[in-house]
C-alpha cells in the first residue's frame, strides 16, 4: 500500500488530479484511510469543490484526530470561502497539534484574526512571529504595519513599515504603502518624499504614478493630475487609469459627461473588462439610468470574492414561489444596511430566506425580521438552498424609483432605552458626532472632516457624544481638550440605546449614519462633493426619510456645510 499512496503523491505532486483521485478510491487501507481522505480533500480543493473538499477534510479528522494536515488544509478552504472565524479555529488547533511550533502555524493564526478584523489578537501573534525564526520578515513587517494602521496607531505602522525598508530598501510594497499612508493622513511632504524615493527606484512603476495623481489631487492640482493620468493612458493604454480619470472628471470636477466619454473610450480598448462596465454602470446609475446601471452593478468587485457560494444557482429574477434563497452580505455595513430594506420585498416570493450578516450586526437584524433567518457564516456551510444572491444585487429587482426609501426598524431593547434615557443630560440637548470613518479608507481623504473644523459648533450649549471607532492623529489633542463624551466603547446594543435618546446625529458618510438612520432618528448627513451615485443628485436620492443632507459644494471645502449646520442647530434649539 505505501506504493499506492507514493503513486498517489506522484500524480498529485505532477497536477494528474483524476489519476491521483481514482487511485485513492481504490485504496482499502484502514491504516492510511486518513492520509486518503485528506488528499481527496486536497485533490477537489485545487478544483474548486469547496464543500466536497471540506467533506473530505472533516473524514480525515474523524479517521485521526491528531493528523495536522487536514487543520491546515481546512484553514485554506476557510481563507479562500471567507469565513475567518472557523479559520481562527482550524489555525488554533494546527499551533496546537503542532510539536514543532512551526512560526509559520503562529502566522497563519494571526492571519485568521487579522483578516476577522480582530487586530489587537493579530499583533499580539505577529509580534510572537517576530521574536521567532520567520523567513519572511518583510511579509510580516508589512501586515503587522497593516494592523497597527487599522488599529489607528499610526506611529507604530510607521515603524513596522520602516523594518521592512531596512531589510530591502527597495521595496516597492512597502514604499508605496508608505506613500499611501502619508496620503491618507495628509503629510504631503512625508508624501512627496516617499514619492521620490519610487522614482528613483522605478519611474514607471504604475502604483507610484497612480499615487501621485492621488498626492496631486490632495494638493487641489486637479488640472496635474488630470494630465498625469492622461499621459499614462497615452503611454499604456492601462485601464486603471481610465478609471481614475473618470471619478476625476465626474466626483470633482462635476462633470460626469466627460466621465462617461473617459470610461466609453476605455471600453473600446477593453470591451470585455469587468472594472470599466461596472463603472459605467455607476455612471447610469448617476444619470438615473436604473435598468443598465443596475445590470452592470452586478460586475461589483465586492461580489466577486463570495467564491463559497458558486456552487449555489444565481437568482436571476425566476419563480421562486417554493425556493430557498440565501442572501449574503457584501460592501460595507453602510451597504448592507441600506439595502436590506429590499429583503422585505423578496421575502413573500420565496418559501425561505436566509440572510448571512456581519457579526456586528446580528443582533441588530434578528429583533427586526421576524420571518427571515439572520445567521453567521459559519451556521449555512452545510445547509443547502435554491438559489443564492448578494445584498447588493436586489436592487436590480426591487429598487423602482428614486424614492424608494429605506425603512426604520423598530424592535430594539427597550430597557436599555429606558436606561440610558436616564442617564442622558434632560438640561441640555444631546447630539451624537461623527467626523470620520475608517482611517484607511479610499474615500477618507475626501469624505472626513478635521474635528477642529466643528469649533463654533462645539461651543454652543450642548452636549455632545462620540461614536469613532478610531481617532485620527490629526484629531486626537482636539477631541481630548473638547468637551466631547466619548460614547466608542459601549457594546453595539448600548450604541443604539443612546442613539434612541439623542435629540440629533451629526454624520458624515460612514455606517454610523446608517445606522442613525434605520432606528428612525433625525440625522444630519455631511456629505462630500465627490460622493457616489446614492447621494449625486442628493434632492431626489435621499434613501432615509429621517435624513436630511448637507452637502459640500466645492471639493475638499467644508466651511459651507458647518456654517449651515450651525445655523439651522441655533434654529432648531433656539439658542
Amino acid at each position: 500500500m505505501a506504493e499506492t499512496l507514493k503513486k498517489i503523491i506522484d500524480h498529485l505532486n505532477n497536477d494528474n488530479l483524476l489519476e491521483a483521485f481514482a487511485l485513492c478510491e481504490t485504496s482499502e487501507d484502514k491504516k492510511i484511510e486518513h492520509i486518503i481522505f485528506n488528499i481527496k480533500g486536497v485533490i477537489l480543493f485545487k478544483q474548486q469543490k469547496l464543500a466536497l473538499a471540506k467533506i473530505e477534510f472533516l473524514k480525515s479528522i474523524n479517521s485521526d484526530k491528531s493528523f495536522i494536515d487536514p487543520y491546515k488544509n481546512l484553514f485554506k478552504l476557510n481563507l479562500r470561502s471567507q469565513d475567518y472565524k472557523s479559520a481562527i479555529k482550524n489555525a488554533e488547533k494546527t499551533l496546537e497539534l503542532d510539536n514543532q511550533k512551526d512560526p509559520m502555524s503562529y502566522f497563519n493564526l494571526a492571519l485568521a484574526y487579522d483578516l476577522n478584523q480582530d487586530y489587537k489578537k493579530a499583533i499580539g501573534l505577529y509580534k510572537t512571529v517576530e521574536t521567532l525564526n520567520f523567513k519572511e520578515k518583510k511579509v510580516l513587517f508589512n501586515n503587522l504595519a497593516k494592523c497597527y494602521l487599522s488599529d489607528g496607531n499610526v506611529n507604530e505602522s510607521i515603524n513596522y513599515y520602516y523594518k521592512g525598508l531596512e531589510i530591502d530598501k527597495k521595496d516597492k510594497l512597502i514604499i508605496n504603502n508608505l506613500l499611501n499612508l502619508y496620503l491618507r493622513i495628509g503629510k504631503m511632504d512625508e508624501a512627496e518624499y516617499y514619492y521620490n524615493m519610487a522614482k528613483e527606484i522605478d519611474e514607471n512603476y504604475i502604483e507610484f504614478k497612480f499615487n501621485k495623481s492621488e498626492y496631486l489631487l490632495l494638493k487641489d492640482k486637479t488640472e496635474e493630475a488630470i494630465k498625469l493620468l492622461k499621459s499614462i493612458i497615452n503611454e499604456t493604454k492601462n485601464y486603471i487609469a481610465y478609471t481614475k480619470l473618470a471619478k476625476i472628471y465626474g466626483r470633482i470636477d462635476n462633470n460626469n459627461k466627460k466621465a462617461i466619454e473617459t470610461i466609453d473610450k476605455a471600453l473600446k480598448v477593453y470591451p470585455n473588462m469587468r472594472d470599466l462596465k461596472f463603472t459605467r454602470g455607476v455612471l447610469h446609475l448617476v444619470e438615473g439610468e436604473f435598468k443598465k446601471g443596475w445590470d452592470l452593478y452586478e460586475l461589483r468587485p465586492s461580489i466577486q470574492k463570495k467564491k463559497f457560494f458558486e456552487n449555489i444557482n444565481l437568482w436571476r429574477g425566476e419563480n421562486i414561489k417554493n425556493s430557498s434563497i440565501l442572501v449574503t452580505s457584501e460592501q460595507g455595513m453602510g451597504d448592507v444596511v441600506q439595502f436590506s430594506k429590499f429583503l422585505i420585498s423578496l421575502s413573500p416570493l420565496c418559501k425561505k430566506i436566509d440572510f448571512v450578516v456581519y457579526d456586528k450586526l446580528l443582533p441588530l437584524f434578528k429583533k427586526n425580521y421576524k420571518n427571515i433567518n439572520i445567521c453567521e457564516i459559519s451556521e449555512i456551510q452545510n445547509r443547502k438552498y435554491d438559489y443564492r444572491i448578494s445584498i447588493g444585487s436586489l436592487n436590480k429587482y426591487f429598487y423602482k424609483d428614486v424614492n424608494s426609501k429605506t425603512s426604520e426598524l423598530i424592535n430594539f431593547d427597550n430597557d436599555k432605552k429606558n436606561e440610558w434615557g436616564s442617564i442622558l443630560s434632560k438640561k441640555k440637548r444631546n447630539i451624537g458626532l461623527i467626523w470620520s470613518g475608517n482611517f484607511f479608507g479610499p474615500k477618507e481623504p475626501y469624505r472626513s472632516i478635521e474635528l477642529k473644523n466643528f469649533q463654533k459648533l462645539l461651543k454652543l450649549d450642548l452636549n455632545f457624544y462620540s461614536f469613532q471607532n478610531e481617532i485620527w492623529n490629526r484629531d486626537k489633542n482636539f477631541f481630548q481638550n473638547s468637551n466631547i463624551l466619548d460614547c466608542s466603547q459601549k457594546s453595539f446594543s448600548d450604541i443604539i440605546a443612546i442613539i434612541q435618546n439623542l435629540d440629533l446625529v451629526i454624520s458624515t458618510d460612514t455606517f454610523f449614519l446608517h445606522l442613525s438612520c434605520i432606528v428612525n432618528k433625525e440625522t444630519w448627513g455631511l456629505i462630500s462633493f465627490n460622493a457616489d451615485w446614492r447621494w449625486y443628485d442628493y434632492y431626489k436620492y435621499n434613501p432615509y426619510k429621517s435624513l436630511k443632507i448637507y452637502k459640500q459644494s466645492e471639493n475638499r471645502n467644508w466651511d459651507g456645510v458647518i456654517d449651515s449646520i450651525y445655523s439651522d442647530i441655533k434654529n432648531k434649539f433656539s439658542i
